[in-house]
């Protein structure tokens, strides 16, 4: 019966409208959308940095938030540690966990279009889905900064340990924790990212806690070039990893499965 109703009144309505032959209507159809197509290429884009800072406003204070309260319960843990602690190695486990669990607050906020379902309006957006991609890990990477720069500055404050010391073990895991993650974003199906991230962090996080103590040299920067190579090609691999991500991942597609 609906169906019925609905037929009439478009009946009514396309007898109601001008002709196709009507000139006079054609002409002013023309002019309209030559207009409108005119305005549309007259319109300035916006640039990506302005991109960055409207993201900032959806995402920003989302993933910032995330990381504040983290960086808020780091260094509470920092700062309770030489309460019960004193073993320099405790704390180098310790400092080595914080890293990968900072790397870890990112994961979600990736996941989210996938959760949402959101990836098809995404990729049907002005901006393409790696750009939107690219925001979001620049507004998670100034967190990223800030957060260990906080439990950087904790550990200077709170403890005894170098700096150099202290800075190997927040740098070498979070790396390490972007290589392995940024690769299955690249190769694992969208919705495979957040358990294969998760449970790669987690067994970083177990292997640096359970570390014996006859390996703790490992954890020891006593060949600063050494380790300076290592990080250096782990900054390249997730570099690499990056460029993998804009070129040719299904992570900014439309595949969902």
């Amino acid at each position: 019966m609906r169906k019925k109703i609905l037929e009439d009144n478009l009946k009514r309505a396309l007898r109601k409208s001008p002709a196709a032959s009507d000139e006079k209507h054609l002409k002013d159809t023309l002019f309209q959308a030559e207009r409108e197509l005119l305005k549309k290429q007259n319109r300035k884009r916006i640039s990506f940095a302005r991109f960055v800072q409207r993201q900032i406003t959806y995402i920003g204070w989302r993933a910032w938030s995330i990381q504040g309260i983290f960086l808020f319960a780091a260094v509470g843990v920092l700062s309770d540690f030489t309460a019960f602690m004193k073993n320099p190695r405790h704390l180098a486990k310790l400092l080595l966990c914080l890293s990968v669990a900072a790397f870890m607050t990112a994961l979600p906020l990736l996941y989210r279009p996938v959760r949402y379902q959101m990836q098809e309006i995404e990729a049907a957006a002005r901006f393409s889905s790696v750009k939107l991609l690219l925001a979001r890990l620049i507004i998670i990477g100034i967190g990223d900064l800030s957060l260990l720069s906080g439990i950087f500055l904790t550990t200077m404050m709170r403890t005894s340990l170098s700096a150099d010391s202290a800075f190997l073990y927040l740098c070498f895991p979070f790396l390490l924790s972007g290589c392995g993650c940024l690769f299955m974003l690249g190769h694992l199906p969208p919705r495979s990212f957040l358990v294969g991230s998760f449970l790669f962090c987690a067994s970083l996080m177990f292997v640096f806690s359970v570390l014996p103590e006859r390996y703790t040299f490992f954890l020891q920067p006593a060949f600063p070039t050494v380790w300076a190579v290592i990080c250096g090609l782990l900054f390249v691999f997730c570099a690499w990893q990056l460029r993998h991500i804009i070129l040719a991942s299904s992570f900014t597609e439309t595949q969902i499965v």
